[in-house]
Protein backbone atom coordinates (compact mmCIF):
# COMPACT_ATOMS: atom_id res chain seq x y z
CA UNK A 1 0.00 0.00 0.00
CA UNK A 2 2.73 2.46 0.95
CA UNK A 3 4.63 1.40 -2.15
CA UNK A 4 1.57 2.15 -4.33
CA UNK A 5 1.05 5.55 -2.71
CA UNK A 6 4.72 6.41 -3.25
CA UNK A 7 4.52 5.42 -6.92
CA UNK A 8 1.34 7.47 -7.38
CA UNK A 9 2.90 10.50 -5.69
CA UNK A 10 6.08 10.25 -7.75
CA UNK A 11 4.06 9.85 -10.93
CA UNK A 12 1.89 12.83 -10.04
CA UNK A 13 4.93 14.96 -9.29
CA UNK A 14 6.59 13.97 -12.56
CA UNK A 15 3.40 14.68 -14.51
CA UNK A 16 3.01 18.06 -12.82
CA UNK A 17 6.58 19.14 -13.66
CA UNK A 18 6.42 17.86 -17.22
CA UNK A 19 3.19 19.78 -17.84
CA UNK A 20 4.75 22.90 -16.36
CA UNK A 21 7.77 22.54 -18.68
CA UNK A 22 5.49 22.10 -21.67
CA UNK A 23 3.49 25.20 -20.78
CA UNK A 24 6.69 27.16 -20.18
CA UNK A 25 8.07 26.08 -23.57
CA UNK A 26 4.83 26.95 -25.34
CA UNK A 27 4.78 30.33 -23.63
CA UNK A 28 8.38 31.04 -24.71
CA UNK A 29 7.54 30.08 -28.32
CA UNK A 30 4.59 32.44 -28.31
CA UNK A 31 6.62 35.25 -26.77
CA UNK A 32 9.50 34.91 -29.24
CA UNK A 33 7.13 34.70 -32.23
CA UNK A 34 5.29 37.79 -31.01
CA UNK A 35 8.56 39.72 -30.62
CA UNK A 36 9.49 38.82 -34.21
CA UNK A 37 6.08 39.71 -35.60
CA UNK A 38 5.93 43.04 -33.74
CA UNK A 39 9.37 44.05 -34.99
CA UNK A 40 8.65 42.95 -38.57
CA UNK A 41 5.36 44.88 -38.49
CA UNK A 42 7.12 48.03 -37.33
CA UNK A 43 9.74 47.69 -40.09
CA UNK A 44 7.00 47.14 -42.68
CA UNK A 45 5.17 50.25 -41.47
CA UNK A 46 8.37 52.27 -41.85
CA UNK A 47 8.93 50.94 -45.36
CA UNK A 48 5.56 52.27 -46.51
CA UNK A 49 6.92 55.81 -46.19
CA UNK A 50 9.93 56.32 -48.50
CA UNK A 51 11.46 58.94 -46.20
CA UNK A 52 11.23 56.66 -43.18
CA UNK A 53 12.37 53.65 -45.19
CA UNK A 54 15.67 55.40 -45.86
CA UNK A 55 16.23 55.58 -42.11
CA UNK A 56 16.06 51.82 -41.59
CA UNK A 57 19.64 50.97 -40.76
CA UNK A 58 21.58 47.77 -40.77
CA UNK A 59 21.30 47.89 -36.97
CA UNK A 60 17.55 47.56 -37.31
CA UNK A 61 18.10 44.53 -39.55
CA UNK A 62 20.55 43.05 -37.03
CA UNK A 63 17.93 43.41 -34.31
CA UNK A 64 15.53 41.40 -36.44
CA UNK A 65 18.25 38.80 -37.04
CA UNK A 66 18.77 38.58 -33.26
CA UNK A 67 15.07 37.88 -32.73
CA UNK A 68 14.95 35.31 -35.53
CA UNK A 69 18.04 33.47 -34.33
CA UNK A 70 16.81 33.49 -30.73
CA UNK A 71 13.79 31.50 -31.89
CA UNK A 72 15.71 29.11 -34.13
CA UNK A 73 18.21 28.38 -31.36
CA UNK A 74 15.55 27.87 -28.71
CA UNK A 75 13.43 25.61 -30.93
CA UNK A 76 15.81 24.15 -33.55
CA UNK A 77 13.43 21.51 -34.92
CA UNK A 78 10.25 23.60 -34.91
CA UNK A 79 8.87 24.38 -38.38
CA UNK A 80 8.85 28.11 -37.64
CA UNK A 81 12.63 27.85 -37.12
CA UNK A 82 12.91 27.09 -40.83
CA UNK A 83 11.18 30.37 -41.61
CA UNK A 84 13.49 32.17 -39.17
CA UNK A 85 16.60 30.67 -40.79
CA UNK A 86 15.30 31.59 -44.25
CA UNK A 87 14.63 35.19 -43.24
CA UNK A 88 18.03 35.43 -41.55
CA UNK A 89 19.68 34.16 -44.73
CA UNK A 90 17.85 36.71 -46.87
CA UNK A 91 18.62 39.62 -44.53
CA UNK A 92 22.32 38.77 -44.51
CA UNK A 93 22.30 38.60 -48.32
CA UNK A 94 20.64 42.01 -48.37
CA UNK A 95 23.28 43.33 -45.96
CA UNK A 96 25.97 42.02 -48.33
CA UNK A 97 27.29 39.56 -45.76
CA UNK A 98 27.51 36.45 -47.96
CA UNK A 99 29.46 34.26 -45.53
CA UNK A 100 26.81 34.64 -42.84
CA UNK A 101 24.00 34.29 -45.39
CA UNK A 102 25.47 31.05 -46.72
CA UNK A 103 25.90 29.61 -43.24
CA UNK A 104 22.23 30.16 -42.37
CA UNK A 105 21.06 28.79 -45.72
CA UNK A 106 23.17 25.67 -45.29
CA UNK A 107 21.81 25.19 -41.77
CA UNK A 108 18.29 25.57 -43.15
CA UNK A 109 18.85 22.94 -45.85
CA UNK A 110 20.44 20.56 -43.37
CA UNK A 111 17.75 20.84 -40.70
CA UNK A 112 14.76 21.17 -43.01
CA UNK A 113 15.45 19.29 -46.27
CA UNK A 114 11.80 19.62 -47.33
CA UNK A 115 11.52 23.37 -46.71
CA UNK A 116 8.82 24.83 -48.95
CA UNK A 117 11.17 27.48 -50.41
CA UNK A 118 14.03 25.01 -50.96
CA UNK A 119 14.40 25.92 -54.65
CA UNK A 120 14.80 29.59 -53.79
CA UNK A 121 17.41 28.78 -51.12
CA UNK A 122 19.40 26.58 -53.55
CA UNK A 123 19.31 29.28 -56.22
CA UNK A 124 20.31 31.94 -53.72
CA UNK A 125 23.28 29.86 -52.56
CA UNK A 126 24.43 29.15 -56.12
CA UNK A 127 24.20 32.85 -56.96
CA UNK A 128 25.96 33.86 -53.77
CA UNK A 129 28.93 31.60 -54.50
CA UNK A 130 28.94 32.79 -58.12
CA UNK A 131 28.79 36.53 -57.56
CA UNK A 132 30.45 37.16 -54.19
CA UNK A 133 33.94 36.77 -52.86
CA UNK A 134 35.26 34.30 -52.26
CA UNK A 135 33.87 32.83 -55.47
CA UNK A 136 33.64 29.03 -55.36
CA UNK A 137 32.68 27.35 -58.62
CA UNK A 138 32.47 23.90 -56.97
CA UNK A 139 29.72 25.27 -54.68
CA UNK A 140 27.99 26.97 -57.62
CA UNK A 141 27.96 23.60 -59.39
CA UNK A 142 26.76 21.76 -56.27
CA UNK A 143 23.79 24.04 -55.63
CA UNK A 144 22.77 24.35 -59.27
CA UNK A 145 22.90 20.56 -59.68
CA UNK A 146 20.75 20.14 -56.56
CA UNK A 147 18.36 22.71 -58.00
CA UNK A 148 18.14 20.82 -61.29
CA UNK A 149 16.98 17.74 -59.34
CA UNK A 150 14.13 19.63 -57.70
CA UNK A 151 10.64 18.92 -58.99
CA UNK A 152 8.81 21.71 -60.75
CA UNK A 153 11.76 23.51 -62.37
CA UNK A 154 10.54 24.75 -65.74
CA UNK A 155 12.37 23.81 -68.95
CA UNK A 156 13.69 27.33 -69.63
CA UNK A 157 15.11 27.62 -66.12
CA UNK A 158 16.81 24.22 -66.48
CA UNK A 159 18.28 25.31 -69.80
CA UNK A 160 19.61 28.54 -68.26
CA UNK A 161 21.19 26.68 -65.35
CA UNK A 162 22.83 24.10 -67.62
CA UNK A 163 24.20 26.88 -69.82
CA UNK A 164 25.65 28.66 -66.79
CA UNK A 165 27.24 25.42 -65.61
CA UNK A 166 29.00 25.06 -68.98
CA UNK A 167 30.72 28.41 -68.46
CA UNK A 168 31.69 28.45 -64.79
CA UNK A 169 35.23 29.48 -65.69
CA UNK A 170 33.72 32.91 -66.39
CA UNK A 171 32.69 35.20 -63.55
CA UNK A 172 29.02 36.06 -63.52
CA UNK A 173 29.76 39.49 -64.98
CA UNK A 174 31.89 37.99 -67.78
CA UNK A 175 29.17 35.44 -68.48
CA UNK A 176 26.50 38.15 -68.80
CA UNK A 177 28.73 40.24 -71.07
CA UNK A 178 29.39 37.37 -73.51
CA UNK A 179 25.71 36.53 -73.92
CA UNK A 180 24.22 37.40 -77.32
Amino acid sequence: MIKQITIIMLSSTFLMFSCADSTKSSSKKTELKERIKTYEDSLMALQKDPQKALKITSLAQIELINRLTAYSRAFPSDNYSAVCLFKTHMIYENLRAPLEARAYADTLLERFPNFKERKLVLESLASSYDMNSPRDTSKVRLYFELLLKEPGIDAQRKKDIKERLKHLELTFEEYIMQMP
